[in-house]
């Protein structure tokens, strides 16, 4: 070792071969997310594997159950644009679009940039509309469509964590953190959470993709529209579950495993989806 530091320091071609070793050495024990699928309307997928994780984790010991994902399933880079649902659908039923009640909110920005921002005001059965005619234009083609369960969200989330103690954060970036800031999600940057610090209050929401992604490069996990989930708040009732926070909440609201609900047919600006998808054979056995 002494005579490697002596031989650096007297010659500058090897000191220079060392450093350039050392940042390929960094670069290929840097944890790449994985190469997302392409999906229709210029949609992306990651893949998430069955197998155990640990849901519900809400900074109390033992709030971290035990659970199982019994199939492996595909999620949405992103959640479903304005652009994408009127492609599907015909017409756009959001508020911050150009013919909605708060068009003048947006009248500044790009027809391009508004196409991105996520579809809201759809209820968990216009979700299920949407996906049923996106099943029917894909028929054929290897997938079904349909929205991911409450612990499917949840786990992808925690960008696919799989032990305990991976799982037990509140918020996942590419490294996991109790600590939340307007900087990284779109919430109201006067609340932040943890040690966050108070950042920006956008006020609306902002184009999909426009804040840091989890490991996986799923964007908005935490923040700008809720997220309708297929699972049931409670057994035998209408209301089903939302995930993520949103643009006009707190960073305390933006948490993983923090849960609201609605009914079926309650439509907001605050509330949206992402979608996820399997073979359609595991559907078909």
């Amino acid at each position: 070792m002494f005579n490697l530091r002596m031989s650096m320091i007297s010659n500058p071609r090897i000191a220079w071969w060392c450093l350039v070793l050392c940042v390929l050495g960094a670069k290929a024990n840097a944890v790449e997310p994985p190469k997302p699928k392409a999906g229709p309307l210029g949609m992306k997928f990651v893949t998430l594997p069955k197998g155990t994780t640990y849901l519900g984790w809400d900074g109390k010991p033992g709030s971290a159950k035990k659970t199982e994902i019994k199939e492996d399933f595909e999620i949405a880079v992103h959640t479903v644009t304005q652009g994408q649902w009127q492609q599907v659908m015909g017409k756009n039923p959001s508020q911050l679009s150009r013919t909605g009640s708060g068009r003048d909110r947006v009248k500044n920005i790009a027809d391009e940039e508004l196409k991105k921002f996520p579809v809201e005001c759809v209820s968990w059965d216009d979700c299920q509309e949407f996906i049923k005619k996106l099943n029917e234009q894909e028929k054929g083609k290897g997938y079904v469509y349909r929205l991911p369960s409450v612990a499917e969200w949840e786990y992808a989330c925690r960008g696919g964590a799989s032990t305990e103690e991976e799982c037990s954060f509140l918020f996942y970036f590419e490294k996991p953190t109790n600590d939340i800031s307007s900087k990284q999600a779109n919430f109201d940057g006067n609340l932040p959470y943890g040690s966050g610090e108070k950042g920006p209050r956008v006020g609306m929401l902002t184009k999909v993709g426009s804040y840091p992604p989890n490991k996986l490069g799923l964007y908005d996990m935490h923040g700008n529209v809720w997220q309708w989930t297929d699972s049931l708040w409670r057994p035998k009732e209408l209301h089903r579950l939302n995930r993520g926070g949103s643009y006009g909440g707190d960073g305390y609201s933006c948490r993983a495993a923090f849960t609201h609900f609605n009914e079926p047919f309650y439509r907001s600006v605050y509330c949206g989806f992402r979608i996820a998808r399997v073979p359609s054979t595991s559907v078909e056995k």
